[in-house]
């Protein structure tokens, strides 16, 4: 009697706090990697592959977190499980929500190394092996997790007894396929861990221990050209960190708690806390690439003024060029001006003539908001 209590004070805890939670992160998702998504693949961050990479990136996290945590949502919120509609809805639903999980990681793990190769100047990066990079990629995670779509299904519960009133789950079914039950049981978490886990992990850590060593080297040879490729740089880091921080608790958590451990009472409890958590991580990289990224900043900031027609006055042009590195089309046009300016100067000195009044007005009165 005390079990049963406690198990269904744990179920009504949980279902709580996932009910007000859990829309905050869904909203929080969809509003920040949309965002991010439009400023990613504005003209001057696109020119970096690595902004490509972080654009799909943002899609991948969408799809994590609308398959995967509305899912539960919609569980604890209104008691409707989506995977239970249908057989269709139960394959179609788990093989989306493990194709987004597994591809966030190997996607973050890929475009560490492309960035550390595009620093290091030991690889070429362009648009179309990026494209192609990318298909390899999906394509890979679709066909190594299409195992769930085969063999999975409305029907008896496995960690449960075979009974009438018991009702149907969308799991494997342990007596008509054995031998998967036992792969998907025993060797499936274990290689999941290690494949989608320990590996990208390793790889995101020493690529970035990389990236900051060939960064410092790069910035003492060219200090413009280093300027432009920390912005991008430093909103990897951000993303990077956070991600292995949240997302492995819940990793290793499922890879190492036995199927029977489900029925436990404070299995609901720790996995709803461990989701969430890496669900959040999911929803946070608008803010990410804010605090971290100089470039993506400034070019949120023309998006808005853009979309919303606030005046562009205030912009400080001179900072702004100048944590570019690069020379905009007004600098350009300015020393146009300039140089054509003095060379009509000159030829008139050589004649003992100097400028007319009417073009040193209009000079003046051009260059006056802002100064070389």
């Amino acid at each position: 009697m005390n079990n049963s209590l406690t198990y269904y004070s744990h179920v009504n805890f949980t279902r709580w706090i996932s009910s007000i939670i859990s829309p905050i992160i869904l909203i929080s998702c969809a509003v920040g990697n949309t965002v991010s998504f439009i400023v990613l693949l504005r003209p001057r961050l696109r020119r970096q592959t690595t902004s490509i990479y972080l654009a799909v990136l943002c899609i991948a996290e969408m799809g994590t977190c609308y398959t995967g945590l509305l899912r539960q949502f919609l569980l604890d919120a209104f008691n409707l499980d989506i995977r239970t509609i249908n057989s269709f809805s139960c394959r179609t639903h788990i093989y989306l929500t493990y194709m987004f999980l597994r591809s966030t990681t190997v996607l973050l793990a890929l475009v560490t190394l492309q960035r550390y190769f595009y620093v290091s100047q030991r690889a070429i990066c362009s648009v179309i092996s990026t494209c192609l990079q990318l298909f390899c990629l999906f394509l890979f995670v679709c066909l190594a997790e299409l195992h769930l779509f085969v063999f999975y299904d409305l029907t008896y519960s496995d960690t449960r007894p075979r009974t009438v009133h018991i009702p149907f789950e969308c799991t494997v079914d342990k007596i008509r396929y054995q031998s998967y039950y036992k792969f998907r049981s025993e060797i499936y978490p274990k290689l999941t861990l290690f494949i989608y886990t320990i590996i990208p992990l390793a790889v995101i850590i020493i690529g970035n221990i990389l990236l900051i060593r060939t960064v410092r080297q790069a910035s003492k040879r060219s200090h413009s050209k280093a300027h432009k490729k920390r912005s991008v740089t430093r909103m990897l880091y951000a993303v990077s960190i956070l991600y292995t921080l949240l997302t492995s608790p819940a990793s290793i958590f499922l890879a190492i708690a036995p199927p029977s451990y489900q029925l436990a009472p404070t299995f609901r409890l720790q996995w709803t806390l461990l989701r969430l958590l890496f669900y959040f991580c999911h929803s946070v990289n608008f803010i990410l690439f804010c605090a971290s990224g100089t470039l993506f900043r400034q070019e949120f900031i023309l998006f808005l003024n853009s979309k919303c027609g606030f005046p562009r006055q205030w912009i400080n042009e001179e900072n702004f060029n100048r944590s570019i590195g690069t020379i905009t089309k007004y600098e350009e046009e300015t020393i146009n001006r300039s140089i054509r300016y003095k060379n009509y100067k000159d030829y008139n000195s050589n004649r003992g003539e100097g400028p007319s009044p009417k073009v040193n007005k209009q000079i003046s009165t051009e260059t006056q908001p802002f100064s070389l």
